[in-house]
């Protein structure tokens, strides 16, 4: 396996008697990798997998040359925005990303550095210091993407990243995924929205009911 791709190898995860993926083989390269489907088709077990949210029931799964079993080294190399808000309680957009990168074990000044950097890259800035209790659907969206880049990953899996994004965010947004994808990192979204996903992938991955 190549340590330059997200590898599945014959992979599938079934929840009971329920079926998430099946039989999955794919090599996935650099670039924009689009994940389409209709719901339920497997889109989110195939984020989650990779990202070491969940195990399969069968298969291998290396990210980058990285076993999925191995968090500690995985985490260093890849950001996930999922597709639903779980925000910590009272905390400002902020301090959802600084605190998150305190679990990397960097001191204050860089987790600072970097939560400034990422949040201002994402536009969020006049809103750092402001509860995201208070945030629009937009905005708790932006500062999850600036959670997922604030650790500068070389791979980012993204759930559904450009749900309620007003025009001017989703081209900034679309603009920074493209950035990525010609350092030679791997953005892995999944998305609806079929003239988007033209639009912007270098390849895409077809799914329906857990099969590619």
């Amino acid at each position: 396996m190549t340590d330059d791709r997200v590898q599945f190898d014959n992979v599938s995860r079934f929840y009971g008697e329920v079926l998430g993926v099946n039989r999955v083989t794919l090599s996935i390269p650099p670039g924009i990798t689009s994940l389409v489907g209709p719901n339920g088709s497997g889109k989110t077990t195939l984020m989650n997998l990779m990202s070491g949210l969940v195990r399969p029931t069968r298969g291998q799964i290396r990210v980058l040359g990285i076993a999925v079993d191995d968090p500690q080294r995985l985490c260093r190399i890849l950001g996930y925005s999922t597709q639903f808000d779980s925000f910590p309680r009272g905390l400002t957009g902020y301090q959802c990303v600084a605190y998150f990168l305190r679990l990397f074990g960097y001191d204050q000044a860089k987790c600072d550095r970097l939560a400034t950097a990422a949040i201002e890259r994402l536009r969020m800035g006049e809103a750092a210091h402001r509860k995201v209790a208070g945030y629009s659907k937009g905005m708790r969206q932006r500062i999850k993407l600036a959670m997922a880049i604030a650790h500068n990953p070389r791979v980012l899996v993204l759930d559904e990243p450009l749900n309620g994004l007003d025009p001017l965010v989703r081209a900034e947004t679309i603009a920074l995924f493209r950035e990525y994808a010609g350092q030679g990192r791997h953005v892995i979204v999944s998305s609806h929205v079929l003239h988007e996903v033209d639009q912007i992938s270098d390849q895409v991955i077809l799914l329906s009911n857990g099969y590619v």
